[in-house]
């Protein structure tokens, strides 16, 4: 992931805001399609059913570092060799294998239950909170705000203009 290039939100409240704008246009999108849509996907391409799955993994690792404390390594369900050596695409091939067997409806309330979740979590945080540097993934140090931002609405962005795309196809 990409540090932000937009200004951060003001308050919780806003950040709350843009998270729910983003996954409501992400759902409203999803909605549309069928699921021969849903589990179509290209060689070397994620399907839709993929994707999902991708973000709610990120947003439960999420959940998992920095709302109840859970080290990398035991979110990931890995040893922590491969976190210290792991960068996100190798990370990402993990989760993609783990979960590539799920069916679309378990796949779909994965993704749905995740964010409800996270939502929930992300709501007892306080503003003070969202400032403090954290570690997420890697070396770096960085508000939480930014490892909210990045695995909820940027990542949602990020995905949703993948599927229209991949629509259009």
């Amino acid at each position: 992931m990409t540090d932000t290039e937009s200004p951060l939100p003001e308050n919780k409240v806003a950040l709350m805001n843009l998270i729910r704008r983003e996954w409501d246009a992400l759902s409203a999108m999803i909605d549309t399609l069928d699921e021969p849509q849903l589990l179509r996907h290209e060689p070397g391409q994620w399907s839709v059913k993929d994707i999902l799955v991708h973000l709610a993994s990120w947003e439960r690792f999420l959940i998992l570092t920095q709302f109840l404390g859970m080290p990398a390594a035991e979110a990931l369900c890995v040893d922590q060799a491969v976190v210290d050596r792991a960068d996100e695409d190798e990370i990402n091939a993990i989760l993609f294998e783990r979960n590539r067997d799920r069916t679309l409806p378990d796949a779909q309330s994965y993704w749905r239950e995740n964010h409800i979740w996270l939502m929930s979590e992300l709501a007892k945080i306080g503003e003070d909170e969202l400032r403090k540097p954290a570690r997420s993934f890697g070396p770096d140090l960085k508000p939480l705000v930014l490892w909210v931002i990045y695995n909820t609405y940027e990542h949602y962005a990020e995905h949703h203009r993948t599927i229209e795309a991949q629509k259009s196809d």
